[in-house]
């Protein structure tokens, strides 16, 4: 899970704690989307949660007695949360950065209460959101957004065509979507896919086509989410692939892949991951040049150079 995730999920544990004083651990698990034994680790992370000076009585006291989960927070953070002028409008500002295709309605009544707020200030000059140049991350969402989203809550089939990066070709398959995620900027739906017969994560910009089933399908039992997400973005496939990285790159591949790298001699780290095809992994390592080799299958050392030849040959054709 991303920080902003993260985040989201503390405040809304927070808060439904304190609604809800003496919840069972199970409910307030599954309320938050969680293991019960994931949700203990991250109620002892928000016990460490307080504010400066961070004296004993400054961090918030959430605490589990025979099974059942309680808050209390310091006097200061009981009452109603105020923003600053400053604070309003930079809220205000981020709003422009949110994804309207999400909830439209939503946001436009955020933006309206906050200009209300903003309005109302003896400091007040003009918009100020106005003055600041937002440079949106140009990511285009799929145009079917809005009917994948109805599809995942509606628990109706698709038939999509789908640009794969790692086949570098177009398929049309049928998917049961199950869940969307926003990681890093980009959309991502997750469902499982008739043509391969397991789960597989499609990324919005790449969706060329859409058309929606009649058919209806069940949620699977065994569909563990937070698992999903813990294991986002690692390949999946029948290859055993393995790179190695050197140490001036080592750190941010061992942020990225976690369990899936090992430490190697010479200060770097080794990644081990599963792939279907060649391309994902030949396009990983040539990002990462010259930090980066790929160690096995021998059919991607070669893959690596022809794919680094035709990177010479094009850029010779530049000049």
């Amino acid at each position: 899970m991303n920080v902003t995730g993260r985040i989201n999920r503390i405040l809304f544990i927070l808060s439904y704690v304190s609604q809800n004083q003496g919840i069972t651990v199970d409910e307030l698990a599954e309320k938050a989307g969680m293991r019960p034994k994931a949700l203990l680790k991250e109620l002892e992370f928000i016990s460490l949660i307080g504010k400066p000076p961070f004296k004993p009585d400054d961090y918030v006291d959430i605490y589990v007695e025979e099974d059942r989960v309680y808050i209390e927070f310091d006097q200061s953070l009981n009452r109603p949360l105020r923003f600053t002028r400053s604070e309003a409008v930079s809220l205000l500002v981020s709003l422009e950065l949110l994804d309207p295709e999400l909830d439209p309605e939503g946001v436009k009544s955020l933006q309206a209460k906050i200009e209300s707020v903003i309005s109302k200030s003896v400091e007040m000059i003009g918009p100020l959101q106005e003055l600041v140049i937002l440079e949106k991350t140009n990511l285009p969402v799929s145009e079917h957004f809005r009917q994948i989203k109805e599809a995942v809550e509606k628990r109706t089939k698709l038939e999509i065509e789908y640009f794969s990066m790692a086949s570098n070709r177009k398929t049309r398959r049928v998917i049961r979507p199950l869940h969307l995620m926003n990681r890093l900027g980009s959309w991502y739906v997750t469902g499982y896919c008739e043509k391969r017969k397991d789960l597989r994560t499609f990324r919005f910009e790449r969706i060329l086509a859409v058309k929606s089933l009649k058919s209806t399908f069940q949620l699977p039992d065994d569909f563990d989410l937070e698992k999903y997400r813990s294991d986002f973005g690692e390949p999946k496939g029948e290859q055993t692939v393995e790179i190695q990285f050197d140490k001036e790159v080592a750190p941010w591949i061992r942020e990225r892949w976690g369990d899936a790298t090992r430490d190697s001699n010479d200060g770097g780290t080794i990644l081990t991951i599963q792939s279907s095809g060649l391309e994902f992994p030949s396009r990983l390592v040539l990002s990462y040049a010259p930090h980066a080799r790929p160690l096995r299958p021998k059919e991607l050392i070669e893959k690596v150079r022809e794919d680094a030849n035709e990177i010479i040959q094009a850029q010779g054709k530049t000049h």
